[in-house]
């Protein structure tokens, strides 16, 4: 009985550490805060608002691009980048990078920590320059809206488009001038889904996979190996020099809207 009652206390430890790891996964979290703001945005009328919830699309050079959320309107198109972080945050709107700072850590086991992450302001910015290239409508139409959907704490003063997941559904309404017709909604709302279909599982798997080294991995090629595509953007990149060693490095083609090297290994 003692056997018994030990093999399902260290079972249920198992569990507890390996779903504890997914849910501490940047992935898992980043799920979570997009579900949130998703059942949110399902508050808006069918009548007026079609709404698109984690899209991938395709750029005009065949690549891939994720976006969290999308609502098409009369009053505009509404593109949606959610953000599930808690602790402080800091960032300004043009700044490149802004901070997170967890006070106390993730735990009792562990200690303050400090992270930057990608203006997502200027990510969402690229989000909007693809669909409104894709879509053949000019930018004018397209509203930049960031969410913050965990227990984050704003710290720097921002524009009303930074907001958390409870201010999505009174900013979306608080835009009640047309700046089109039904017709032209239902037609951009149509292309839309047809832009989203048109992206096969193999790419989202791809487009996923790309994001995981780019986290998770040091970029950096060898020497004989083809030409990467830009961590950052997914752009070509070119063959460059660094002034201080001449040592080769690929730089973003798109440079300076978009700074992405990848090392070489010698």
């Amino acid at each position: 009985m003692e056997l018994v009652v030990g093999i399902i206390i260290i079972a249920i430890i198992v569990y507890a550490v390996i779903h504890g790891f997914r849910a501490a996964s940047p992935t898992y979290i980043g799920d979570v805060g997009e579900a949130r703001v998703s059942n949110r945005l399902k508050k808006l009328s069918a009548d007026e608002y079609v709404v698109f919830n984690d899209i991938v699309v395709l750029d005009s050079n065949g690549v891939t691009t994720q976006i969290d959320h999308v609502v098409v309107s009369v009053y505009g198109v509404f593109v949606i980048e959610t953000k599930c972080y808690k602790g402080w945050i800091f960032g300004g709107e043009k700044s490149r990078v802004w901070t997170q700072t967890l006070y106390g850590g993730r735990g009792w086991w562990s200690s303050s920590e400090k992270h930057t992450f990608q203006n997502p302001i200027r990510q969402n910015w690229r989000h909007i320059y693809v669909l409104s290239e894709r879509l053949k409508i000019p930018p004018r139409y397209f509203y930049n809206m960031v969410v913050f959907a965990g227990e984050a704490d704003l710290r720097t003063e921002l524009s009303g488009n930074i907001m958390y997941a409870a201010d999505v559904i009174p900013y979306i309404r608080s835009f009640t001038v047309p700046i089109m017709n039904n017709k032209q909604r239902d037609k951009i709302a149509f292309n839309m889904a047809i832009l989203a279909a048109c992206v096969s599982e193999e790419q989202r798997a791809g487009h996923v996979d790309m994001l995981h080294k780019v986290h998770m991995e040091p970029q950096s090629v060898q020497k004989s190996a083809s030409v990467p595509r830009c961590p950052k953007c997914g752009a070509t990149m070119r063959l460059r020099y660094r002034r201080q060693d001449d040592a080769p490095f690929y730089g973003c083609s798109r440079y300076p809207k978009c700074k992405g090297i990848v090392n070489i290994n010698s």
